[in-house]
C-alpha cells in the first residue's frame, strides 16, 4: 500500500496542469507541496512502531521460492518496509527541492512582471522588420543611382577637361589623350566597387557566384558585345596604339580620338568619325604612323617627265621640303627617285620628311607639292603640256555632228 501511495503521488505530480505561459506557477507549486507533505506522512507512518498484537500465524514455513545453487552466494532480501521508507524519504527530499525552485521561479517572474507572449505582436514585429529591410534596400538603390549619376558627370567633366588641355598644349596633347581611357576605366571601376561593397555590402563569395552566373548568361546572349569589351580592355592594356595616334585599320585611316569599351573612334582626313569595333581592330592588321610620338613621317609624291635632269629635280624637291613651315628638321629629309611608266615614261620623286605635328600631315603634302611644282616650271623641268595625251583619229574617219566636218586632231608636242 505504501508503494502504491508513492506511485499515486508521483502520477499526481506528473499529471498536474501546467500553464504554457504567464504567472500561473502557484498551483503547481502547491501541488508539489501537497505531494511532499503526503510523502512525508507516508514516511512517518512507515517509521512508526508496529502493533504489539500479533495474530495467530501458521507455524508451517513455506519453502523458499528460489532453489539453492552451489557456489553462488545467497543474499538475504531486505525488509519491504525499510525499502519503502528509504524511497519515500528520497522522493520527499526531491519534491521539496523542486517546490522551492518553482516558488523561486514564480517570484522572479512576478517581480519582472512578465506576461504571456502575444502571437499578434510577434507577427507585427516581423512585418516591421521586413518593412525596415525594404526601406533600407530602397535607400541603397537611390544611393546607387545617385553615385552612378555622379560618376557619369565626373567622367564627362574629366574627359572634357583633358580634351581642352590637349588642344591648348600641343606638346602634351598625346599625353592628355592617353589619359582619357584610363580615367574612364578607373572612375567606373571605383564606382562599381563602392556600390557593390560599400552600399549593398555584398560578400566576396556572393559576388563571385553572381558574377559567374551573370557572365555565363551574358556570354551566350551577347557574344559580340562581350568580345568588343574584352577587345577594348586588351587595347588599353597591350597599347598597340593610343588616343592621338594616326592609324590605319582596313580601309580606314585617321587619328584616334577615343578608345571605348565597345569601339575605337577614328577621325578621317575628310573629318568623318568612324567607329571601328574593337574585335575587328584586334583581329585585323593595324598600321600606326607615329606610335605615340607627336611627329610622324609624311611621304609626298611628285612626277616629272622622264627626260628631265634628275639631280636638278631632286635638289628642287629637297629644298621645297626643308623650307616648309611644317617640317620637323630634327629628323632626316630624304628624296627617292624612281622611273615609272604610266602611258609614258615618268620620273617619280618621293619626298620623305617628318612634320612637327601629326595634324600637319596633309598641310605639309600640299605645301611641298605646290612649291616644288612652281620651282619645276620656273626651271623648265615641267612643260605646260606635261600629262596631256594626244588626240588622234583613224585615217579617213572623223567625227561628224549635224553635218559639220570632222575636227582636225590637235597637234601634240613630243610626248616624253
Amino acid at each position: 500500500m505504501k508503494r502504491l501511495a508513492n506511485l499515486l503521488l508521483l502520477a499526481m505530480l506528473l499529471a498536474g496542469s501546467w500553464p504554457e505561459h504567464g504567472t500561473g506557477l502557484t498551483a503547481p507549486a502547491g501541488l508539489i507541496q501537497a505531494a511532499g507533505d503526503s510523502a512525508r506522512a507516508a514516511q512517518d507512518s512507515a517509521a512508526a512502531p508496529p502493533d504489539t498484537a500479533v495474530a495467530p500465524q501458521d507455524t508451517a514455513v513455506a519453502p523458499p521460492d528460489t532453489a539453492f545453487v552451489p557456489g553462488q552466494r545467497q543474499v538475504d532480501p531486505a525488509p519491504p518496509d525499510s525499502i519503502a521508507a528509504g524511497q519515500s524519504a528520497e522522493l520527499a527530499a526531491r519534491i521539496d527541492s523542486l517546490a522551492a525552485a518553482v516558488r523561486a521561479l514564480a517570484e522572479a517572474q512576478r517581480a519582472a512582471g512578465s506576461s504571456p507572449p502575444d502571437t499578434s505582436r510577434f507577427q507585427t514585429a516581423q512585418l516591421e522588420e521586413t518593412a525596415r529591410q525594404a526601406q533600407r534596400f530602397g535607400l541603397r538603390t537611390v544611393m546607387a543611382i545617385l553615385i552612378l549619376s555622379f560618376a557619369f558627370v565626373a567622367v564627362r567633366a574629366l574627359t572634357w577637361l583633358l580634351d581642352l588641355l590637349a588642344e591648348r598644349h600641343a606638346a602634351r596633347r598625346l599625353l592628355y589623350k592617353r589619359l582619357v581611357p584610363i580615367v574612364r576605366v578607373v572612375v567606373w571601376a571605383f564606382t562599381a566597387f563602392v556600390i557593390i561593397r560599400g552600399i549593398y555590402a555584398l560578400e566576396a563569395r556572393t559576388l563571385l557566384a553572381a558574377g559567374a552566373a551573370i557572365g555565363v548568361a551574358i556570354g551566350f546572349a551577347a557574344q559580340d558585345v562581350i568580345k568588343n569589351i574584352f577587345g577594348g580592355l586588351m587595347i588599353i592594356i597591350d597599347r598597340p596604339f593610343q588616343a592621338g595616334d594616326k592609324i590605319q585599320v582596313g580601309d580606314t585611316y585617321g587619328e584616334v580620338t577615343a578608345i571605348g569599351l565597345r569601339a575605337t573612334r577614328i577621325v578621317t582626313p575628310d573629318d568623318s568619325v568612324v567607329s571601328v569595333p574593337n574585335a575587328r581592330v584586334l583581329d585585323g592588321a593595324v598600321s600606326n604612323a607615329n606610335s605615340g610620338a607627336l611627329d610622324c613621317q609624311v611621304v609626298t609624291d611628285l612626277w616629272l617627265p622622264g627626260w628631265v635632269d634628275v639631280r636638278k629635280a631632286r635638289r628642287i624637291a629637297y629644298r621645297a621640303a626643308v623650307t616648309s613651315r611644317y617640317v620637323y628638321l630634327r629628323k632626316p629629309v630624304v628624296v627617292i627617285v624612281k622611273d615609272e611608266v604610266h602611258h609614258t615614261f615618268l620620273t617619280h620623286l618621293r619626298v620623305k620628311a617628318y612634320v612637327q605635328d601629326i595634324r600637319h600631315e596633309f598641310l605639309f603634302m600640299s605645301d611641298v607639292t605646290e612649291r616644288a611644282r612652281a620651282a619645276f616650271v620656273e626651271a623648265g623641268l615641267l612643260p605646260e603640256w606635261h600629262g596631256a595625251l594626244p588626240l588622234a583619229t583613224a585615217p579617213g574617219r572623223g567625227r561628224e555632228s549635224d553635218g559639220d566636218a570632222a575636227a582636225p586632231a590637235p597637234s601634240a608636242g613630243p610626248i616624253p
